[in-house]
């Protein structure tokens, strides 16, 4: 029971309207979009004061009816809107993510994803 309740805590976007902008890019790129699971999200970085949030995140979907695990980034500004960047290359992501994070503040974490 513990287990699957921090499951489903640790897949938890926690952001409904982030949530519809990573379904409506989904859809854009032609991979199901309501059955899709976003998995592992967690805030990257932030700008003061708190406007601007850079999240990464891993996208389970289908393509053509075939499995595929997407590799996701979102930066969220309360003022402007919510650009997204999904990719099946994990490096791709992490390079999104330096660029959208530069100048923020940063996550630190003891661990590397």
């Amino acid at each position: 029971m513990r287990s699957k309740w921090l499951k489903a805590w640790t897949d938890w976007l926690g952001d409904r309207d982030l949530e519809m902008a990573i379904r409506r890019e989904l859809g854009k790129q032609n991979y199901a979009s309501v059955t899709a699971r976003i998995r592992q999200s967690r805030l990257e970085a932030i700008e003061r004061p708190g406007w601007v949030q850079v999240w990464s995140f891993t996208v389970e979907s289908t393509l053509a009816s075939e499995p595929i695990e997407l590799f996701g980034a979102a930066r969220d500004d309360g003022r402007s809107g919510t650009r997204v960047f999904l990719s099946p290359s994990n490096s791709d992501r992490n390079r999104q993510l330096a660029q959208w994070c530069d100048g923020l503040i940063r996550r630190i974490d003891r661990g590397i994803r």
